[in-house]
């Protein structure tokens, strides 16, 4: 892509009238989003609709109560803090296909960021929304394809590797994808580098919870960049002026 045809794409998405974009795109997203969801909640009850109705199968109440309390206790930090601390890369859009098609942490926060990046666009802006949005839905039609060549062929493939190398995938693929996220996101700002490692280390160091690590990693840098904003010039100046930039 040419210099002016970049500088014009910059300026189109820069100068979007913020009650065309909320009109055009914002609300319509809401709608369509929260039905879809909506949707894909009642779908997943089907499989055990048709259960009980096919063959009468139908677990007793203490066991579903029993089930519930046991994946709650476990899911409502993540409930909480996944759509805080994701919200500024994925955006409304980008929200609701990530939460509906799954595998957040590990593809679509590291596509929405990389396709930011590459946009040279900041996350939390109109701008970055709208090409975290393309770009995770891009990821999500790959994972569509992905997913249905993996099932076929990944059972026969990962049988071939020696026990060694599938500990080796299980135990450091995902640390790999969020250490490559972490890096491109500390080059931007080497100053928070150690503050984040330590906030979000040394709790694991002294094995607290999960369910404590990561509201206090979220909630710690949050604190940590709303004192460090107020310090950086420009700072007076509002968040709605910054909203498209």
């Amino acid at each position: 892509m040419s210099t002016n045809t970049t500088s014009k794409t910059t300026k189109s998405l820069t100068d979007i009238d913020p009650e065309i974009y909320r009109k055009e795109f914002s609300e319509p997203i809401h709608r369509v989003g929260r039905a879809t969801c909506l949707m894909a909640v009642a779908a997943m009850f089907l499989p055990s609709l048709w259960l009980y109705l096919q063959y009468g199968v139908f677990p007793p109440g203490k066991a579903i109560l029993a089930g519930m309390a046991a994946a709650l206790t476990y899911a409502v930090p993540f409930y909480i803090i996944e759509p805080i601390s994701f919200y500024p890369i994925l955006g409304d859009a980008g929200t609701y296909m990530s939460f509906l098609a799954g595998n957040i942490s590990n593809m679509r926060v590291p596509c929405g960021a990389v396709a930011q990046a590459v946009a040279g666009c900041e996350e939390g802006s109109k701008k970055g929304e709208l090409i975290a949005t393309v770009g995770i839905a891009v990821s999500i039609w790959v994972s569509i394809f992905g997913v249905l060549i993996g099932a076929l062929a990944t059972g026969w493939v990962v049988k071939t590797f020696s026990p060694w190398l599938q500990d080796a995938f299980k135990t450091y693929l995902l640390p790999a994808v969020f250490g490559a996220v972490f890096g491109q996101f500390a080059l931007r700002g080497m100053a928070y580098a150690p503050v984040a490692l330590a906030i979000s280390v040394v709790p694991i160091l002294l094995k607290w919870p999960s369910y404590i690590c990561i509201p206090l990693a979220v909630v710690g840098m949050v604190l940590v960049g709303k004192l460090t904003y107020r310090k950086r010039p420009g700072a007076e100046q509002t968040p709605e002026d910054l909203e498209f930039h």
